[in-house]
């Protein structure tokens, strides 16, 4: 008898000892799935910041207190004076656009080359959409069936100097 008593004194010794500790997430799931779940709630704040700074802006722009620019489009958007070139020519061509055949012809008659062709209009005008998405969440440009045509935030912003569009402000309020 004395013997099954100590079996369960030892017993009960091992399951004190052994009392279970907590792992963490780090541990639960693995490095590599957690460091990725971190990183995703990271970028989810920062994308929900940056829909509360382009309110913001909105807010800015429609009190008349932030003004875009002919400058601003170029610094954010264009690498090249070709991406300088498709802008003017969207410009010159009006709400109803153009199509990238006509594009690529005219910048092949700037440039003195036979390089572009449409598809190449079509893909930096997608990068210039990316570019200014990412900074300022509005588009450069925007089909029109077949066509690209500048957006109305582009179109006011590249037509005009600053002084022009402070000019319009001070009419406005006054």
């Amino acid at each position: 008898m004395m013997e099954t008593t100590e079996t369960i004194q030892k017993a009960e010794q091992k399951a004190e000892k052994k009392a279970k500790k907590a792992r963490s997430p780090f541990d639960k799931e693995g490095s590599f799935k957690y460091l990725q779940r971190w990183l995703r709630r990271v970028e989810d704040k920062e994308d929900e910041n940056h829909k509360v700074l382009w309110l913001i802006f909105d807010g800015l722009e429609l009190g008349g207190y932030l003004l875009y620019d002919h400058v601003y489009i170029h610094e954010k958007v264009c690498i090249s004076e070709v991406d300088d070139a498709v802008l003017e020519e969207l410009y010159s061509a009006g709400p109803d656009g153009k199509l990238p055949r006509d594009i690529a012809y005219a910048l092949n008659k700037q440039f003195h080359t036979r390089r572009y062709q449409p598809w190449h209009v079509r893909y930096i005008l997608r990068r210039m959409n990316n570019k200014l998405e990412r900074v300022r969440g509005k588009t450069v440009a925007e089909k029109h069936g077949m066509r690209w045509a500048l957006t109305s935030f582009t179109r006011k912003a590249w037509g005009k100097a600053k002084e022009e569009l402070e000019k319009e402000v001070e009419e406005k309020t006054h």
